[in-house]
């Protein structure tokens, strides 16, 4: 009888429906970075499909999650400007990636997420980046996206991006 109850035109919680498909706002060097990505993946697997942004992110945000607790577990953290200050072009070569295309830029990209598990755990994971990062602005998801990436292609190829605590504040 509830139901009945109801205004006209509002919507019951049983028929909203998860989100499967966002767009995010990002940098160009997002799309780049993706392809080095799913190259990376493609190479250590013996699935020989090409995977979709969404799983590259997805098993990005897995690494970047696991890279983080391995570090608390040392009781180190993760430098985040080591990670995320060098431009595209020395980031490349430090990770070991060939250079990237000079027209990439700081213009826009919009990422699509597809999945609601991977969008709800894109968000999850800025909230955390925020409270480990201790800044007052709010970590937006093209951020995270980007971490995320880079910290997956750094991974054996630039060493340690870990600080211990006390030399974190130094």
């Amino acid at each position: 009888m509830a139901a009945a109850n109801q205004p006209k035109g509002s919507v019951s919680t049983g028929s909203i429906k998860p989100v499967t498909r966002k767009a995010v706002r990002c940098q160009r060097e997002v799309a780049w970075l993706v392809t080095q990505a799913a190259g990376k993946l493609v190479a250590t697997t013996d699935d020989v499909n090409a995977p979709t942004p969404s799983f590259v992110l997805a098993a990005a945000l897995s690494f970047a999650r696991e890279q983080e607790q391995a570090a608390r577990d040392r009781g180190a953290v993760i430098d985040y400007d080591a990670v995320m200050g060098p431009d595209l072009a020395s980031f490349c070569a430090a990770a070991g990636l060939p250079a990237a295309p000079n027209a990439l830029s700081d213009t826009g990209y919009m990422f699509t997420l597809s999945g609601a598990d991977l969008i709800r755990d894109l968000y999850a994971y800025c909230n955390d980046l925020d409270e480990r990062m201790g800044d007052a602005a709010q970590v937006k998801p093209g951020y995270a996206i980007k971490l995320a990436l880079r910290l997956f292609l750094l991974d054996g190829a630039a060493g340690d991006v870990a600080s211990s605590k006390d030399n974190a504040s130094a």
